[in-house]
């Protein structure tokens, strides 16, 4: 069994995550705007960008904590950059990062692959959800009148959509963002 200490090239492999990751979140406000375009239940499609810190971190480094490190220092990156989440990115950040760490506890820290990304990713989605839940109430209100539009009329109705495509966008860009750093170790 490899080691769980943290040695130097950890750190600096976390250092690099971060950077990457507050890329793709500054990036991922464009794509927000794309799918807002759609409309606002589509919105939850594009969010699973803001989980790939964790991912990309977790499968570099392969140490328990990565996943939530990784994700807390993108958001808190990204929040020095200006980006509309301002400070509430790291309240994101750190909320996504526990629940896709909890995803490679719940693999025992043995898994670190495409599978572990989807799940972590699909896992970061309940805590969006509940970042959003607590620093966003009203948006619940704006998705839920146009949800009444399309047959989720609802808030439980939202809710329940807003975590399926959470945890499928969530599971999709975790995949993705494991594949890429599997790529990028080698």
């Amino acid at each position: 069994m490899a080691s769980r200490r943290w040695t130097v090239i950890d750190f600096a492999l976390l250092g690099v995550s971060g950077a990457v990751a507050a890329v793709i979140f500054y990036a991922a406000w464009y794509v927000w705007d794309l799918f807002s375009a759609v409309g606002p239940l589509a919105r939850p499609l594009s969010v699973g960008l803001w989980f790939t810190g964790s991912i990309i971190a977790a499968t570099l480094i392969k140490k328990p904590g990565a996943a939530f490190l990784g994700e807390l220092l993108g958001a808190v990156i990204e929040a020095i950059l200006p980006t509309r989440g301002g400070f509430t990115n790291v309240i994101y950040g750190v909320l996504q990062g526990i629940f896709a760490e909890l995803g490679y506890r719940l693999l025992g820290y043995k898994r670190w692959d495409i599978v572990a990304g989807a799940i972590a990713g699909a896992l970061a989605g309940v805590g969006e959800l509940l970042a959003t839940l607590v620093v966003y109430r009203e948006i619940f209100q704006a998705v839920s009148d146009v949800g009444s539009e399309v047959g989720l009329a609802s808030p439980g109705a939202i809710i329940v959509y807003w975590l399926a495509a959470n945890a499928v966008s969530g599971a999709l860009y975790g995949a993705i963002a494991a594949a890429a750093a599997r790529s990028a170790r080698g």
